[in-house]
C-alpha cells in the first residue's frame, strides 16, 4: 500500500477525524505530530499506546516499573518501521483497565518522509465473535466438553509434553452401560440429562490441567497426564467412583448408567489417531467381557 503525508491543513483534520478509526502521525524522530479526535478520546481508556500530540511516542510505550509487554513490543515495532527496517507491522492486544476487557488492533506504516503513520481499530466485537465460533467449532453443544476435534488436539499436545518432560500420557475410552435403556424408557431428554451429569461427573474426577471430551453418543475421552504408570488405576478408579451414584432425572426417578473403559498407558511415540484407537479397542473388549477396565500400557 502506498501512503503519501498530505500537507497539515485544517482539512486534513476533518479528513482524520472522520476516519472512524483512532489514526496518529508521528515525525522521523518518533513524535506524535497529529491525532485525530478518535485517538485523542482514547485517552482514557487506560491504553498505553495513545500519547498527546508532542509526545515522544517509543519513549512513552517503554515507561512503567516494569514496562507493559505489548506496549514494549510495539515500541519495538514502531523503532524498526523509523529505521527503515520495514514498512509496516500490527499486533492485536487488550486493554483491562475499564469497567470490560477490550480488544485492539494497531497497525502502522511507514511514511515516505521517515515517519510513521498509526491507526488503532477497537476489534472487541469482532474477538468476541471468533471466541464464540471457535467455542462453537471445538465444543459439544449438549455438555460444552470439547470434541472430538479437539479432544485429538489435546491428545497430541499430551504426547508432545511426554516427549519432553518424560511424562506418560493416560487415554480413557469409555462408554456409558445402560444408557440405551434410559432413552427407551425415559426419553431423549432423560438421555440428555444423564449425559450432561456424566460430563460434570467426569470432569470433576480429573484435574485442572487434564482434559474430559465427548467422543460422540455416549463416548466419553479423557486425557491425563501421569508422572508414572502405576497412577493410571488411581484414576480409574476416581472415574469408577464418580459414576457409581444413582443418576436423578427430572421426574425424581433414579437410573444407574456404568461405564466400559478402555484405558491406554500411552509412550510419547504413538501417533494420535493409533492412540485413541487402541484405547477404543480396550474399551470394546471391556465391554465384551464385562470384567472391569481393560488398561493397555505401551512400552517406552
Amino acid at each position: 500500500m502506498s501512503i503519501v503525508r498530505l500537507p497539515h491543513s485544517a482539512s486534513t483534520d476533518t479528513i482524520l477525524d472522520l476516519i472512524p478509526h483512532g489514526v496518529a502521525v508521528l515525525d522521523q524522530h518518533g513524535t506524535v505530530t497529529t491525532a485525530n479526535d478518535r485517538w485523542r478520546w482514547a485517552r482514557g481508556d487506560g491504553d498505553p499506546v495513545v500519547a498527546d500530540v508532542g509526545t515522544p511516542l517509543l519513549a512513552h510505550l517503554r515507561t512503567g516499573d516494569p514496562p507493559s509487554p505489548v506496549a514494549e513490543h510495539i515500541a519495538d515495532g514502531l523503532g524498526r518501521l523509523l529505521d527503515g527496517r520495514g514498512s509496516s507491522f500490527q499486533v492485536q492486544y487488550q486493554v483491562t483497565g475499564g469497567d470490560e476487557p477490550r480488544w485492539f488492533l494497531v497497525a502502522a506504516e511507514h511514511l515516505p518522509d521517515g515517519g510513521v503513520v498509526i491507526t488503532r481499530t477497537d476489534t472487541t466485537v469482532h474477538h468476541g465473535v471468533n471466541e464464540v465460533l471457535a467455542e462453537l467449532a471445538f465444543h459439544d453443544d449438549l455438555t460444552g466438553l470439547p470434541n472430538r476435534g479437539l479432544l485429538q488436539d489435546r491428545v497430541r499436545m499430551a504426547l508432545i509434553r511426554a516427549q519432553r518432560l518424560g511424562l506418560r500420557p493416560l487415554i480413557l475410552f469409555t462408554d456409558l452401560v445402560g444408557f440405551k435403556a434410559v432413552n427407551d424408557r425415559h426419553g431423549h431428554e432423560a438421555g440428555d440429562l444423564v449425559l450432561i451429569e456424566t460430563a460434570r461427573r467426569l470432569s470433576a474426577a480429573v484435574r485442572e490441567g487434564d482434559t474430559c471430551g465427548r467422543w460422540g453418543g455416549d463416548e466419553f475421552v479423557l486425557v491425563v497426564e501421569l508422572g508414572d504408570a502405576a497412577a493410571a488405576r488411581r484414576v480409574i478408579d476416581r472415574v469408577t467412583e464418580a459414576m457409581a451414584e444413582p443418576f436423578t432425572l427430572a421426574d425424581g426417578s433414579t437410573v444407574d448408567v456404568g461405564l466400559s473403559i478402555g484405558a491406554v498407558v500411552a509412550n510419547g511415540n504413538e501417533r494420535v489417531e493409533a492412540l485413541i484407537a487402541l484405547a477404543d479397542q480396550a474399551m470394546y473388549q471391556a465391554k465384551r467381557d464385562g470384567e472391569g477396565p481393560v488398561i493397555v500400557e505401551r512400552r517406552p
